[in-house]
């Protein structure tokens, strides 16, 4: 189950991933920082990097993203 009925939708993996995909399409090029992801973040109250790293783990177990240091690419 991606998404309980107990837990608010705005924490979600599925959402946070869905804010990470938006702004890695908004950038130039396919590839973004950990720290430009943080730090959007951070407009949309996500603070907890528990969350981002679920999230970013949830996009990779996808297929939608993978890591080459210090970026994170769209595939």
């Amino acid at each position: 189950m991606l998404i309980s009925k107990d837990e608010n939708i705005k924490t979600s993996v599925v959402y946070v991933g869905s804010l990470i995909l938006k702004q890695i399409k908004k950038s130039d090029t396919d590839k973004i920082s950990i720290f430009e992801i943080a730090e959007n973040l951070q407009k949309h109250n996500i603070i907890s990097y528990r969350q981002i790293v679920f999230a970013l783990m949830f996009l990779y177990s996808c297929g939608i993203i993978d890591f080459k240091e210090p970026f994170i690419y769209k595939i």
